[in-house]
């Protein structure tokens, strides 16, 4: 098939196709810039009169998307003003079977190997770039890995090495469902969303070591994230509480937290990110951006605005404005493994 489009059967997987094979360099570059505009944008490191060839599978296994690529080499950016109109809240979980990655923002190669999973966050800026690549990529929506992995802030650009036995079983289980989709079911399909989910967690948690902190303190405080995750907008929510409810004194709870900043800087955090949920939601279109700052525990929408202008890069008013131009263009185009993405946000 050239060029791009989505193929369906009436039981089957949805399947995306992107094959610029036989297109002209500078066509085969528009189209590929087409199918990338709903995430950020690339530009081709060579001259696109030469030859510009992508070629991409992609399947939808229940809210998860797998798909394997090949790419010439390119740049790719994501703003946050390109994060704040799509409102995209995936990982993006990867191989290279050939390539790599270098982050142009930190002036540095990632060091990815081939075997080696590497993972970016989709709510974060990104200005990397890519020498011509063959990889194997999963796309999850952030709920699906928290609620088995407790918080995955900090993953962003990470590099997970081959050298752990449960990456390359993960690594193996994608190319075997990757095999399969093509004649998989929906159904079957949706009874493999847990299997790999599970992988994608045990490759993640054994392969980053968690210094200083027991296997029962891990799932403490994975306990308590989930926790905060579920009740961040109840305003008695705080490092006490949290105490009092799961038997143990503030001073642990601080050293349990330690990492990820602590504890009350966590739930302001989790209060954030579904306060910048809620500014994106048309549902709430018409409540005031103090009216959302107060249900979701902030008294003051100055303090609001500089907290969230830290955590994002701009105001919420802002951000609003930028999310309410969002324009996915999903109406009269077929779909693309881009508009799944953007159906899971």
């Amino acid at each position: 098939m050239t060029g791009g489009g989505m193929e369906e059967a009436r039981d089957r997987v949805p399947q995306s196709v992107v094959d610029t094979r036989g297109m002209a360099g500078g066509a085969a570059f528009e189209l590929w810039r087409e199918q990338l505009n709903a995430m950020g944008e690339a530009r081709s490191l060579r001259p696109v009169a030469s030859g510009f060839h992508v070629q991409v599978e992609a399947f939808q296994i229940g809210p998860l998307v797998l798909g394997r690529s090949i790419q010439p080499a390119q740049t790719f950016d994501r703003s946050r003003f390109r994060i704040a109109r799509d409102g995209l809240d995936q990982l993006v979980l990867r191989f290279f079977d050939r390539g790599s990655v270098f982050c142009r923002d930190r002036d540095a190669d990632a060091g990815v190997r081939p075997g080696d999973l590497f993972v970016t966050d989709l709510a974060e800026v990104q200005r990397t770039a890519i020498p011509d690549i063959d990889s194997l990529t999963l796309v999850v929506p952030r709920a699906e890995l928290e609620a088995r992995l407790g918080t995955v802030d900090g993953l962003d650009m990470t590099v997970i090495r081959r050298d752990n036995a449960l990456v390359g079983l993960f690594q193996d289980h994608l190319a075997a469902v990757m095999r399969a989709a093509p004649g998989m079911t929906v159904a079957e399909a949706g009874l493999l969303v847990g299997p790999t989910l599970d992988l994608a967690v045990a490759a993640i948690r054994g392969a980053v070591p968690e210094v200083g902190r027991s296997s029962v303190q891990a799932a403490l405080v994975d306990a308590i994230c989930r926790h905060i995750r579920v009740h961040a907008c109840d305003p008695g929510l705080s490092p006490a509480a949290l105490g009092r409810l799961f038997g143990i004194s503030e001073r642990k709870l601080s050293y349990l937290f330690a990492e990820l900043g602590g504890v009350a800087s966590y739930i302001g955090h989790q209060r954030l990110l579904l306060a910048r949920r809620a500014l994106t939601d048309p549902a709430q279109a018409d409540r005031t951006v103090e009216r959302i700052a107060e249900d979701h525990g902030f008294a003051h929408r100055n303090s609001f605005a500089r907290a969230f202008e830290r955590a994002f890069g701009m105001t919420p008013g802002q951000y609003r404005q930028v999310s309410s131009a969002r324009t996915l263009a999903r109406e009269g185009k077929s779909e693309s493994w881009h508009a799944w993405i953007g159906r899971f946000a």
